[in-house]
């Protein structure tokens, strides 16, 4: 967290070199857009990350879900009440910026399905020798590629909730010591995994028929006037 701080828990260092590398979950119609910065935003399929968002809040014991079912989740899903805000808004905030010169936009889905050629895209758009470097040496690519598998992130990123706060307590003055202490004793021993399959399509095994009509009918309302669906058109 120190080598990519989270801009909603930990405040910003003014020492802190540039460039420099930062994360958000916040949609980017509120982030002050600079054009000096360069913006990485990758959307993925609203089933599928309904799905992640259940498993990863379920697992969480400060957020007091162990017992929630998917049906009560998928209702807070299309009501905006998990995370940070209604899922299609936050969605169709990143698509608009899409032709942006400083945004890369790419979707889960391709990224999947073609990692090496949006890994390359990448590298480019972060600068010319980035995109060079890979091109030119096979060995860094495929490490490059390695390293961004489900596989061996999974092994990497999962945390222990107790450590985890405590990371947050020293590098997020604003939180209350009170509320940092409280969910720390909601905290059992062991790790949770930031991630869990990362496949395309878990979705099927946990959406019923009611399920699938209840998100047709919030994807219709909510994106009335945009074509952002069509991402999935084919998935």
């Amino acid at each position: 967290m120190e080598r990519a701080p989270f801009l909603e828990v930990q405040e910003l260092k003014e020492t802190q070199s540039f460039p420099r590398l930062l994360r958000t979950h916040f949609p980017m119609n509120q982030l002050r857009i600079s054009e000096k910065a360069k913006y990485i935003y990758v959307a993925r399929n609203p089933w599928d990350t309904c799905v992640s968002c259940y498993h990863l809040i379920r697992d969480c014991p400060p957020c007091k879900f162990a017992d929630g079912t998917f049906d009560d989740f998928l209702d807070a899903f299309i009501d905006a009440q998990v995370g940070f805000g209604d899922y299609f808004d936050h969605v169709i905030s990143g698509y608009d910026h899409r032709r942006d010169r400083n945004v890369f936009f790419v979707t889960y889905e391709d990224l999947q399905r073609n990692k090496a050629e949006v890994v390359l895209r990448l590298a480019y758009f972060l600068g010319e020798d980035n995109g060079k470097a890979l091109e030119e040496n096979d060995d860094v690519f495929q490490r490059v590629l390695d390293r961004s598998t489900v596989g061996f992130m999974k092994d990497i990123l999962r945390t222990n909730p107790k450590e985890g706060l405590k990371v947050l307590a020293k590098n997020s003055p604003h939180l209350q010591p009170a509320t940092v202490i409280e969910n720390q004793k909601s905290c059992g021993t062991s790790d949770v995994h930031i991630i869990r399959k990362g496949i395309v399509g878990d979705w099927k095994q946990h959406f019923t028929p009611e399920n699938l009509e209840k998100m047709r009918a919030t994807i219709i309302q909510r994106t009335k006037g945009s074509d952002v669906m069509d991402l999935w058109k084919h998935d």
